[in-house]
């Protein structure tokens, strides 16, 4: 792909493969006049109308189809490998634990290929990857999640021989060998593990967000079933701190279920941390992540497999003794969540879909942002090197905001769609852009390197500025291949260079 011209060349990126409705009929090549009714018949073009002056006003049409988009979406478990082709159609982002033994097998010799091949296969199917490295699990086969070599070094560790369990979701039989979580040698080899980590992995694109799983049980902040010692505030905040120092680009994400360590979560998410809560529908409200909200995106998990909720009748909202079960959608009003499982995954994702197709299509697109361009203000021509006045107007009818980065950008393309120039407005602000408002930005820009001709005007969302190509699907008709969409035509006149 080419780079951005200097000012002295004219600007040939990617053909942006203009909807029929962009492009003369004279270009069309077409075989008979039956195949060209049809291709009309699905022309979606905005609603133009004049405004005072040498304006026009732009309504696009609105769509309700579901888009995936980065930074949100019903989140898949385990290897891309492992899905069904219906949850990938869905999935927006891959998930997996592993165990720092895993990682680490032998002090010091790490075996990436495990966290490597993961991020390939999700990258090469186009979604994220995110992921936690847990150092206990009751549901572990080995004992150690913990690598061994820890304890053998030093670090304190209790073997507890697990009996069988009333609930399947407290663990497996077995014996688990459980660290004590603040000891000295513990940390310090938690500490060298971690910064390896983050030179492996900190800034790698394809990784979406990392979880902070060192303490607890599944790195959930608690130590239940396995009792102990639990750490003090301080005590939590040195194992957030720690993953802090390792992680300064690729977002971390915090379970926030602990209420003793609710200080924590407060200060973690106010530095750019993500929190979670793995109990949504069953002993949770989805309440503990709006403490995110604002900050960084709220990331949600069933309490249980959906068959199983069901057949308590939690997912219907019916209550225990103890006050578990409570409604999916009520849970997502409450917490604002960007991402949330489909189910546990596997067998289960797919009896999830085939249960609630239209809510789970409902909630792709009301979980996180989902955004559309309600109406613009463009200038129906401008002199070459002017500067463009426009209004913009985008409505946000996710639960959150943007929290991924965002631009916007403008482009003239010709007809033989080649660009002839693109601005990225400084007075738009996509991060602004709050759930369940329309927002109206005025901004300015300028084309100077179009030659003076007639162009079609185009609007995206990019992830930052001087991105040549849009990442972000917006909620309106016209989408190219390319990912822009067509907002009128535009006569750039002769006019002095600025």
């Amino acid at each position: 792909m080419s780079r951005r011209a200097d000012g002295n060349s004219r600007q040939r990126l990617r053909p942006p493969n203009l909807s029929l409705g962009m492009i003369p009929m004279t270009r069309l090549r077409l075989h008979g006049d039956l195949a060209l009714l049809t291709l009309l018949a699905l022309v979606q073009l905005p609603a133009m109308a004049e405004e005072p002056g040498d304006a026009i006003s732009v309504s696009p049409q609105l769509i309700s189809s579901v888009l995936l988009n980065p930074g949100k979406g019903w989140v898949l478990y385990g290897m891309a490998s492992w899905q069904d082709p219906k949850a990938l159609a869905i999935g927006a982002l891959g998930y997996h634990r592993f165990a720092w033994s895993q990682i680490e097998p032998r002090e010091g010799e790490y075996a990436w290929s495990v966290i490597d091949d993961a991020l390939s296969g999700w990258s090469a199917l186009g979604k994220t990857f995110a992921f936690g490295v847990m150092c206990a699990n009751s549901h572990s086969g080995d004992p150690y999640v913990t690598p061994k070599w820890v304890f053998d070094a030093g670090a304190a560790c209790r073997l507890i021989d697990m009996k069988t369990l009333a609930n399947p979701y407290a663990g497996t039989p077995g014996v688990k060998a459980v660290p004590e979580f603040n000891n000295p040698v513990f940390l310090a080899k938690l500490a060298a593990f971690l910064t390896a980590l983050g030179k492996r992995y900190d800034g790698d694109p394809r990784i979406a967000f990392i979880d902070i799983r060192s303490y607890g049980n599944w790195g959930e902040g608690h130590m239940y079933p396995f009792g102990g010692h639990e750490l003090t505030v301080d005590e939590f905040r040195h194992h957030v701190q720690l993953h802090l120092d390792a992680f300064k680009r690729t977002r971390l994400c915090i379970s926030a279920e602990a209420k003793a360590h609710a200080a924590v979560y407060d200060w973690a998410v106010a530095q750019g941390v993500a929190a979670r809560r793995d109990g949504i529908c069953g002993n949770s409200d989805g309440s503990e992540v709006l403490r995110a909200f604002g900050h960084a995106p709220g990331v949600f998990e069933f309490y249980g497999t959906y068959t199983w909720m069901k057949e308590k009748g939690w997912w219907d909202g019916a209550k225990s003794a103890n006050g578990e079960g409570h409604l999916l959608l009520d849970c997502v009003q409450n917490g604002k969540p960007s991402y949330i499982g489909l189910s546990q995954g596997g067998a289960e994702s797919l009896a999830f879909l085939a249960a609630e197709r239209p809510l789970i299509d409902l909630l792709a697109n009301r979980m996180g942002y989902h955004v559309a361009l309600t109406r613009a203000v463009v200038p129906a021509r401008l002199a070459r090197g002017q500067e463009a006045h426009l209004e913009l107007t985008w409505s946000n009818d996710g639960v959150a905001p943007i929290y991924v980065p965002a631009a916007v950008a403008l482009a003239l393309y010709d007809d033989a769609g080649q660009l002839a120039d693109i601005a990225w407005p400084e007075q738009s602000h996509p991060a602004d852009w709050r759930p369940d408002h329309q927002t109206t930005e005025a901004v300015t820009l300028r084309f100077p390197q179009a030659p003076p001709g007639t162009y079609h005007l185009m609007v995206g969302v990019v992830a930052k500025r001087g991105d040549p190509l849009p990442s972000i699907a917006l909620a309106i008709a016209g989408r190219t291949a390319g990912g822009w969409y067509p907002l009128s035509s535009l006569v750039v006149t002769q006019g002095a260079r600025p």
